[in-house]
């Protein structure tokens, strides 16, 4: 590209910046029910990423409770739409799904912020939404992130609508301790700026909540709101009162499975080897053990998994649809989650699935969330990294343990944290924030 050329698409950008920076409050005739959303998150069906299902769940109950939807998104990658299609099903008829072209333009990012994301495309999305809202405008607007740059095109859209700016963080921006979201550039500014005009802000976890809380003075508590992950009973064939635990076989080998992604987060390093020191101090463990990774893995957790040294103890199984991966949680005897030290403040959604398939979960890490809510719900136990005999022990007792003792308790937190039920209290929030605007 020529310096002219740069030196063009940089003054054409920076002018789209200035308009959209101008708040124009439109009084167009908005929809007549009061109750039309424009929803914001980069990866929405047919992409089948963890992230997709919490804004897809807001879609479906959100339709159900009257709401209709614009939701933009952008074109997902080949390597994260396998099964997509089994989720685009399920987004409802009162949903149009905008695809946001990517920009176009290359702007000198000399002048440019630079956020999670991309603030070219926060520009994007903002100037496409704008323009395909024009003469439907919204009644509120919804930014589910990461990445982050849909919370500021969320807020320039919000700005020249006139209307509530909800932000819904699935995981913590510049207070993330992992390296898939950016902050290192504008990102502080950016999230204080979106954190101070935002109507609401919902979060994962009580303790995500409170440490922003501490950390921002731009929230206030009448702002925030914790709206948990969940689980979809329909995923597993029923209602939540038919989540009873599955029948158990009898069987010698014990199966342990973890599903779901192996990214930089969840390095499974620390397990390999103490599994590894378990297997050579005990080899009667070869023929009774056998354990599943299922799902994406990182390139350096897929090498370290391929060079196990006992590998007729793994096995491993590429992403698969969301109804096969809870088939193969039930046929589990133990449901193995990674904890790493810097995941104490989140409750991952693979935490929901695991509890709704009903079968003890060994937490292998550090303590949190997740290993407060296991403790809590006598659903498994913690088991500390570094030593081959803890892990041994663990993995007998979780093999045996019943979880029909602990049956109304776990019946009545699922019943709590079904998708439908925390959707409907995310739009207790929207529309309480619609009504006080």
């Amino acid at each position: 590209m020529t310096l002219l050329q740069t030196v063009a698409d940089t003054a054409v950008m920076g002018a789209e910046w200035l308009r959209l920076e101008r708040p124009t409050l439109r009084r167009t005739a908005r929809d007549r029910t009061g109750h039309h959303l424009a929803l914001f998150a980069r990866a929405l069906p047919p992409s089948s990423g963890v992230g997709v299902y919490r804004p897809l769940s807001f879609m479906r109950y959100g339709s159900a409770r009257g709401w209709r939807f614009d939701a933009f998104c952008s074109e997902p990658p080949a390597t994260e739409s396998e099964h997509g299609d089994e989720l685009l099903s399920r987004i409802p008829r009162e949903t149009t799904l905008h695809v946001v072209p990517s920009p176009l333009r290359e702007p000198s990012y000399r002048f440019f912020p630079r956020v999670d994301g991309g603030f070219t495309n926060a520009l994007a999305y903002a100037r496409y939404a704008i323009d395909t809202l024009a003469s439907d405008p919204p009644d509120a607007v919804l930014a589910s992130g990461p990445p982050f740059f849909t919370f500021v095109a969320a807020l320039f859209v919000a700005r020249r609508f006139g209307v509530p700016l909800v932000l819904d963080y699935r995981d913590e921006w510049t207070e993330c301790p992992f390296d898939f979201v950016t902050k290192d550039g504008d990102d502080l500014t950016w999230e204080k700026r979106c954190m101070a005009e935002a109507d609401a802000v919902l979060f994962v976890t009580r303790s995500i909540m409170e440490h922003q809380l501490r950390v921002f003075p731009e929230l206030d508590r009448e702002r925030a709101h914790v709206v948990p992950n969940g689980w979809d009973p329909e995923d597993f064939g029923g209602t939540a009162r038919e989540a009873s635990p599955p029948p158990r076989a009898e069987s010698a080998i014990l199966r342990v499975a973890h599903v779901g992604n192996l990214a930089g987060h969840t390095p499974p390093f620390e397990f390999l080897e103490s599994l590894k020191q378990l297997v050579t101090d005990r080899p009667d463990w070869i023929s009774r053990l056998k354990v599943t990774f299922m799902g994406r893995r990182s390139p350096s957790a897929d090498a370290a998994i391929r060079e196990f040294a006992y590998p007729e103890v793994l096995e491993v199984v590429d992403h698969v649809s969301k109804r096969e991966a809870v088939r193969r949680m039930r046929e589990s005897d133990v449901l193995l989650m990674l904890a790493a030290p810097r995941l104490d403040r989140s409750l991952p959604t693979k935490l929901f699935d695991y509890l709704a398939s009903r079968r003890p979960v060994l937490i292998f890490g550090s303590p949190g969330e997740s290993s407060a809510l296991i403790d809590q719900l006598s659903a498994g136990e913690l088991c500390p990294p570094g030593s081959a005999k803890a892990l041994g022990d663990a993995l007998e007792r979780q093999h045996h343990h019943d979880l029909s003792s602990q049956d109304e308790n776990v019946r009545a937190w699922l019943q709590e944290h079904r998708r439908d039920v925390l959707a409907a209290r995310a739009f207790d929030t929207i529309e309480s924030v619609m009504s006080r605007a």
